[in-house]
């Protein structure tokens, strides 16, 4: 925040802020409202594209790469659409997932409408493709399949069908599960190390569309570039891809393919037992949810593997926590050593600290600010800055650790 502002200054700006959030919220929820209007089924596709605005139109237009009709009129455009996204099933149906075409196959198998706990995102990611809309029919939320496309997705769904979806949900989960753990891969690197878990993989130009496509369902967060893609916590993915390349005679960690899957799902995290301990200590010493308390946790973990020290992730803890006394704060600190070497550094291409040393894992904590000193918290032995780096980037610690 500005310093120059005065107190009274920066409470109004605080309110400001808070009051736009709020009205940003409110405009959502009408928004949503919006879409749970009455609804007819069975309904017609001509019907159900004209519930939408142009703007959600032209979504769909976008989403299916309908060429050429960008000026078209409301009308035209429905017209347009109407026939392509009949056209364009049996492809979208070969990029699904098992969770996705399961979702068409319920409401299928239940007459063309169901009401389904999604997620507003998810609602509209099979909207915004011309397969489902949402609406209210006798007093209850439903999506509505148009009877076009139910006839269309009948005729297409075969063995075929679901053994695609199948072969998606694996190489999907694997991607993820990738990222999860190294933060960041070229194209090369992810397509290989993904093929060495799985008997078919697509055209490279095939496999990033279904990931991009698989990202907009789930929201992952990943980001992705020319080069490639790097989980949405990567602060410095060039960082992490520098870390990794100074590391050129350290491969990968051998991550099972189980191991990959369950990293894969939405929402997964790894929770070892120094992640568990500290949430444990947390949940017994403050009086907060333990959600909350696993949250904080979460959030150092992630400020590990964006290569954050002990001592921001100290400083971190301590802008939603109390710590007041020195007992507290030394064990505070051992937690904190604990949860460095028990997780997986995306610098360290999947590798704990704990599993690349031959002795008891060390960490390199920062002294407070003023001496100038950095010493080794597990073994109290001090560290010369033109020393070997402990961590075995080759570096020395001045320039690597110490930086």
């Amino acid at each position: 925040m500005n310093k120059q502002l005065s107190a009274a200054d920066q409470k109004k700006l605080l309110v400001a802020l808070k009051k736009m959030g709020e009205d940003f919220q409110v405009g959502q929820d009408k928004a949503e409202e919006k879409k749970w209007t009455d609804i007819e089924v069975p309904l017609s596709l001509a019907d159900a594209l004209a519930r939408l605005t142009k703007t959600e139109l032209s979504a769909i237009r976008v989403n299916l790469d309908v060429k050429g009709a960008s000026a078209l009129n409301k009308k035209e455009l429905s017209a347009l659409l109407a026939q392509h996204i009949i056209e364009a099933l049996p492809a979208l149906l070969l990029s699904f997932d098992l969770t996705r075409y399961n979702i068409l196959k319920q409401i299928t198998a239940c007459g063309g409408f169901a009401n389904l706990p999604l997620e507003p995102r998810q609602v509209n990611y099979f909207t915004e493709r011309g397969l489902l809309f949402p609406g209210k029919y006798k007093e209850q939320n439903v999506l509505v399949l148009p009877v076009e496309v139910l006839k269309a997705f009948a005729a297409c769904d075969d063995a075929s069908c679901d053994e695609a979806a199948s072969r998606n949900t694996e190489l999907i989960r694997l991607t993820f599960g990738l990222l999860y753990y190294y933060g960041t891969l070229n194209i090369d690197q992810l397509a290989e190390l993904a093929a060495a878990h799985t008997e078919k993989v697509p055209s490279i130009f095939d496999y990033l569309n279904l990931i991009k496509d698989a990202d907009h369902y789930y929201k992952y967060n990943i980001k992705g570039d020319s080069a490639g893609y790097s989980h949405g916590k990567a602060s410095n993915a060039e960082n992490v891809k520098k870390e990794q390349e100074a590391r050129k005679e350290l491969p990968f960690y051998p991550f099972t393919k189980e191991q990959l899957l369950l990293a894969g799902e939405p929402g997964f995290v790894d929770r070892n037992s120094a992640y568990q301990a500290f949430v444990d200590f947390i949940d017994g010493n403050y009086k907060i949810k333990r959600e909350e308390a696993d949250e904080l946790i979460q959030e150092c973990v992630f400020a590990v593997q964006n290569d954050r020290t002990p001592n921001q992730l100290f400083q971190y803890l301590q802008e939603f926590l109390e710590i007041g006394s020195l007992e507290m704060t030394k064990a505070f600190m051992e937690h904190i050593v604990q949860l460095h070497n028990h997780t997986r550094h995306w610098a360290l291409k999947g590798h704990t600290p704990n599993e690349l040393s031959p002795e008891p894992s060390k960490v390199l904590v920062q002294a407070p600010p003023g001496n100038g000193k950095v010493i080794d918290f597990t073994a109290k032995k001090k560290i010369g800055r033109n020393d070997p780096c402990p961590c075995g980037s080759g570096k020395k610690f001045k320039k690597c650790c110490a930086n």
